[in-house]
Parts: structure tokens; sequence; C-alpha cells
């Protein structure tokens, strides 16, 4: 199964119309056999243009992203649920171009000194510990008649 990416913009709602409205989203996929990996909220933005939705015209709006796992018939199903659901304003589905990242949380909790990525910078700075920049050194020595006179 891809992994895939579900981005929201909805209406600027209160706190639980707005779980009320994420958790309808994320029901469905899991009705639909998806995986969802992560729910992220970008934030509250003001829109580039004005949408129009039940004869209100909307100018701000939360984004959310939900990335999972799933197959990709389940566009149908999400297209049609996000076009009657009222407290949606804009939807799309995109297949993100980046290999989900490989979890290296068993690394991450050893301390840093036995890390591999802290070991290679620890030799990368040991082989360039003795190389400087080379400075310039003046061939004569400028006194005050020679920059005045």
């Amino acid at each position: 199964m891809p992994s895939l990416e579900l981005s929201l913009i909805m209406k600027t709602l209160p706190k639980q119309e707005l779980a009320a409205a994420l958790k309808r989203v994320g029901t469905l996929l899991l009705e639909k056999g998806s995986v969802i990996e992560k729910l992220e909220n970008v934030g509250t933005r003001e829109l580039p243009v004005r949408i129009r939705k039940e004869g209100v015209y909307h100018y701000k709006g939360s984004y959310f992203v939900y990335t999972f796992m799933g197959q990709r018939v389940i566009h149908k199903d999400l297209d049609e649920m996000c076009k009657l659901d009222t407290d949606i304003l804009k939807h799309g589905l995109v297949l993100p171009l980046s290999p989900p990242e490989k979890c290296t949380l068993e690394e991450e909790l050893q301390p840093p000194a036995l890390r591999k990525s802290v070991q290679n910078l620890l030799n990368e700075s040991k082989k360039h510990k003795g190389i400087s920049q080379p400075y310039y050194k003046h061939i004569k020595e400028y006194d005050y008649y020679d920059i005045y006179m």
C-alpha cells in the first residue's frame, strides 16, 4: 500500500466542532482499510482566495494534513465525502514524492557518544584539525609617508 497525503482546508470552527469534523474524516479512512500514520495541524491562515460554501464567503481557514497508507481507489469515497461535508472548504489527495522515513528510535535513545552519526562527525573533525586557512603576509610594511604622501 502506498503512502498518501490528504490535505484539508476547513472552516475556522471552535475546537469541539473541528475535532468532530476531523474525526469524521479519520473514521472514513479507517473504515476503508487505511492506516493513519500522522495528522498534522498546519495552522489557521488567511486563504489565498475567498471560498464560497453554502452561500457564505470564507476568508480564513484551518489547514490539516492526514498522512496514511491505503489504496488509491479510496479517492472516490474521500472526494464524495469531502464535497458533502459542510465544514471542509477544500481537499486534495496526493502521493508524496519522498519515501517514508526509516525509524531510528533505537539509535536516538543511545547516549551521544555511542551514536554512529556523532562518531562520524568526530572523525571528520579530527581529519581537518591541523589544516587551517593560509593567511596573507604583507611583503612590505607601510608607514605614514607611503600612504599619505
